[in-house]
Parts: structure tokens; sequence; C-alpha cells
């Protein structure tokens, strides 16, 4: 979508009262592309929806009917990446002065992935030309502080009821080059803690294991350990839970044609055995 103007910096669903201190969010399911951004590159507006991790917040629409909300975004991550801190920021992008406190060690600003992305991959420069900052910061202000300072108020208030918080953030991943098969396979679910650092590796393992009971290869912290969403909000200590999970597109997804695959509505339904069975072993876990 390009051709709307003011949408919301994100969507947020919910219905009910929620069976449990769970949180689902979605970052880089967001669509959405202003018009402008087209005027700045020479891509195409199907470029930037191979950047997109394609349709996950509607893998999870059954969320907000058992009571979970769930947020996802409007806009696509090439515009403003939501998984990433607000200053991992790229000077050579710019042609002003940014903020003295950036983030230029970030190893994903080095690869060009920072919160404005400079490119969506080793070939494909994004702009024509430098940024301004003084401009384009609008898109930390208009969307990505928005979107998690909801996300704050919603994992708050788990901890304010309940004591603890479990924030599941949703992801797709495409088909891993070689050498990042895990024992010469592609993973089907890859749950990233943060290698530790971000939730209890029980609450893993027990998601792990639902997972594989169900027929699914799954991972742990391999390839995907956890990015900004995971890191910043999963804190143990204080009873805070993050886990990534990252869904293989080859589960559901035609890359090609840019739409669901004939497997789409059945990898739907397993999803919500999936949170079922999760939730129902939630309280018996030490978090």
């Amino acid at each position: 979508m390009t051709a709307a103007k003011n949408y919301p910096p994100f969507l947020l669903e919910k219905s009910g009262k929620s069976p449990a201190p769970v949180v689902l969010s979605s970052p880089h399911s967001g669509t959405f592309y202003p018009e402008r951004l087209f005027h700045l590159t020479d891509l195409k507006l199907t470029d930037f929806q191979k950047y997109e991790d394609a349709a996950v917040d509607k893998l999870f629409s059954f969320a907000p009917a058992m009571g979970l909300p769930l947020l996802s975004a409007v806009y696509g991550r090439a515009w403003v990446d939501l998984n990433r801190h607000p200053l991992e920021l790229d000077a050579t992008m710019f042609s002003d002065t940014l903020p003295a406190q950036i983030m230029t060690d970030s190893a994903r600003v080095k690869y060009g992935f920072g919160v404005i992305p400079r490119q969506l991959n080793a070939n494909r420069l994004i702009y024509r030309d430098k940024l301004k900052f003084s401009i384009e910061q609008k898109r930390l202000t208009d969307v990505h502080f928005p979107y998690h300072a909801a996300l704050k108020r919603l994992i708050q208030k788990n901890l304010e009821l309940s004591g603890k918080s479990v924030l599941l953030d949703l992801h797709s991943m495409p088909l891993l080059p070689a050498g990042y098969l895990i024992k010469g396979k592609m993973p089907d679910f890859v749950l990233g803690t943060g290698n530790g650092a971000a939730c209890s590796n029980e609450m893993a393992e027990k998601a792990a294991g639902i997972l594989q009971d169900m027929g699914f290869f799954v991972t742990i912290n391999l390839p995907y350990s956890g990015a900004y969403t995971t890191l910043n909000y999963g804190c143990p200590q204080n009873h805070s839970h993050a886990m990534q999970i990252e869904i293989g597109r080859h589960l559901y997804w035609n890359e090609d044609q840019y739409a669901p695959s004939e497997n789409f509505n059945a990898l739907w339904r397993k999803l919500s055995v999936f949170m079922d069975r999760f939730l129902e072993v939630l309280p018996a876990l030490e978090l």
C-alpha cells in the first residue's frame, strides 16, 4: 500500500479479559509505505515487500479472540524498523547533524540495517541521495516512539496485574543460506531468548517442546537469538520475559506470488493450538 496518508503508527487488537499475562507483537509485518519514499528511491514496491515479515500478524489473528493483545506494525520495516533501537542510525546516510549519542558501533548499523535502513541487502541500496535527519526523524516520532510506548503500556499492565509478563515477538524468515542451516536442515521455528538474557530458559524449552511434538523442527537461538525488542523488554530478574519467534516462510508463504501458500490456513490452525497449549503450561513455570 502506498497511496493513503496519515496511517496510524500501529494496530492494537484485543478482546475481553486476557487469560494470561501475554502480549504478542509483530514489528515487521507492516505493509504501508508513504508516497514520499518512492520519490527518494529507484526501488519498487515489490522490492520492499520482500523485506517484510509477510502476513505474520495474520498468522496470529486468532490471538485477540483468545483475549491476548496483538500489537502489529502498519508501516513497512524499510521505512522504519521497529525492531531497532531508535539511536541505531547510520551517519553516512544523512547530510546534516545527528544526535551525538547515536549507536554507530551497532553491528546492524554497520551492515546497513539500522532503524532507518540503508539497504535491503548487500546489493540493494534504498536511497539515491543522502537524507536529512531533520526531516526523517519524523519516522521515529510518528511511528517508532508510539509503537514502543504502546508495547511498554501492555507489558507494564501485565506486571501490575499479574506480577509478571511474557512478550512473544513474532517474525518470519526466508530460506537460509547453506552455511546457516542447522545440521543441514532449515528450521521451521527459531526461538530467540537473547541467549538466555531475555526470558526463562524453561519457558523457551517448553515452547520448543510443544512445537516439536506438533512435528516442527525447532532451534533455540540458532541462528537468531533476538534483536532490540527481545533484549530491551526481556528482563527475567524483574519477571518480564521476551521471546522472539521466527517462523519459516516455507511453511505458509509463496515468495514469488507475494501471497499465502496453500498451507497458510493449516499453519494458522496449528499456531492456535500451539498458543492454547503454551497458555496451559505457563502457570506452572517460575516466571
